[in-house]
């Protein structure tokens, strides 16, 4: 509990690093620093930006993408499939595509070091998952056998600190042949998947303009990638994955020499095509992960489960505006089946909570609009595939709608503000409509980015701790 102590203490990055120092066995320096620019899949910065989309067809986007994304984790968790590169290529496993997945948030990556060129690294956008502990990209070598793509594809012949393993260091589950060592992969979705495991140069351009190279990154150099439905894309610019969950072979864990397994973000609330751009948002590695002063940081306990690649917390109970609702235990503990469970992660858009769960969670949501309104009556048919919405038929305006606190173990409580409980739009009728911004799920629940924004949420993988405070995220720069 001693990290937990002094963290909570703290008010500028100095102050946690100087006790870091103290409780690592790494005496002689802090952790390095990087800082990524982290770009929303929505943002006019994002290459797959849709600009005309209305509020409603991109809140019925996200609903769907994120129905596919917690469908992936659950089919995944049933199967005991760890979307690891050690994959066994004998068995179908379960893989929607990147686009069905549809992840919220993408990183550029350079990979590679070719001489005599400029910039010396071929510059990649790649999915950013928490929930995933692969890194891979297309490679020149697929030729016809790839999905399509607008950016040429990786020349690794031409790198020259490409290696690829050796016969000796190729995984149990994996293939020596033409001196490479292939990783295979068979998908139920009729997706097919060879990759070259090799390590890598990566580069990462920071604030100041300057590179940052981070040598034996160990990545899939994709070779044979079919039936893949990117192919649907014909802007796709999105080549592959950065995988930063738990796993040997994400992105933290083979920096944990560099960045101590730390790090954070702040999410700004995803914007409407009717509200203000998003200011830039950052990804922050080791001693970046706070760029200035913080206050009011809660904590709890972050865990990983068997040798899943998801990041868990222990939820004790919810809170409608403040009346907890006593939540029996059984709903949110992991089951021997690996189902149940409170997950946080980057993927989703949007906030799960299991099934027995959300029923009374729903039951109190519903109480709570009709003892503090007169001026809305529930909807029979909800629209957008919300499972409650309102409609207001009649003045006042104003609609009064709780707050929403989930109660994490450390007596950490994640207050949800009124803003963000509900979405709200207009009906098929043309009234203003409210509706519920909580799912349901019948095998675990889930924090999607929806609900992280405007608080700063920082990941001690190491010691084992998740800490969070609420930030104007906009004010990042």
């Amino acid at each position: 509990m001693a990290i937990h102590t002094m963290i909570k203490a703290i008010s500028i990055v100095l102050k946690i690093f100087t006790f870091l120092l103290s409780v690592t066995s790494f005496h002689t320096k802090i952790p390095n620093g990087l800082t990524l620019k982290m770009i929303h899949r929505d943002s006019p910065d994002s290459p797959i930006y849709r600009a005309n989309m209305t509020d409603k067809e991109r809140m019925e986007d996200y609903i769907k993408m994120s129905n596919a994304k917690v469908k992936f984790l659950r089919m995944s968790i049933a199967s005991n499939n760890k979307s690891s590169i050690y994959v066994n290529p004998n068995r179908a496993t379960i893989r929607p595509s990147m686009i069905e997945q549809h992840h919220s948030y993408m990183v550029q990556v350079g990979i590679g070091t070719f001489e005599n060129e400029n910039p010396t690294s071929k510059f990649y956008y790649l999915y950013l998952d928490t929930a995933s502990d692969i890194i891979w990209t297309q490679c020149e070598a697929a030729r016809n056998k790839h999905f399509h793509q607008i950016d040429p594809l990786f020349p690794a012949s031409r790198s020259s600190t490409y290696r690829p393993f050796s016969c000796i260091s190729c995984p149990p589950v994996s293939k020596y042949e033409d001196n490479v060592c292939i990783m295979k992969s068979n998908y139920e979705d009729g997706s097919q998947l060879s990759s070259i495991i090799a390590v890598e140069v990566f580069t990462f351009a920071t604030e100041g303009g300057h590179s940052r190279f981070i040598p034996d990154i160990i990545f899939g150099c994709g070779i044979d990638m079919q039936n893949f439905k990117e192919d649907d894309y014909l802007d796709n610019k999105i080549s592959g994955i950065i995988g930063m969950g738990y796993g040997f072979y994400g992105f933290m864990e083979q920096t944990q020499m560099i960045f101590w397994g730390i790090f954070s973000y702040c999410l700004q609330p995803i914007k409407t095509r009717y509200s203000s751009p998003m200011s830039t948002m950052y990804f922050r590695l080791g001693k970046d992960i706070l760029p200035g002063p913080v206050t009011g940081l809660m904590s709890t306990p972050i865990f990983r489960y068997k040798d899943f690649n998801q990041y868990y917390l222990t939820l004790e109970d919810i809170s409608v505006d403040s009346r907890k609702l006593n939540m029996q235990p059984y709903f949110f503990t992991i089951k021997d089946n690996g189902s149940g469970g409170f997950i946080i992660d980057s993927g989703a858009t949007l906030t799960y909570i299991i099934k027995g769960a959300y029923l009374i969670f729903k039951r109190a949501v519903r109480d709570f609009i009709t003892l503090n309104n007169n001026n809305v009556r529930e909807m029979r048919k909800p629209e957008l595939r919300y499972d409650l919405c309102y409609r207001r038929y009649k003045n006042p305006k104003i609609v009064n709608i709780p707050t929403v606190t989930f109660h994490f173990s450390n007596n950490a409580n994640y207050v949800i503000p009124t803003t963000d409980t509900f979405f709200v739009t207009t009906s098929e009728d043309r009234k203003d409509m409210y509706c519920m911004n909580f799912f349901e799920n019948h095998e675990m629940s889930y924090l999607g980015v929806f609900h992280q924004a405007n608080k700063r949420i920082i990941y001690d993988t190491r010691n084992s701790w998740l800490f969070f405070t609420p930030t104007d995220c906009s004010q990042e720069n």
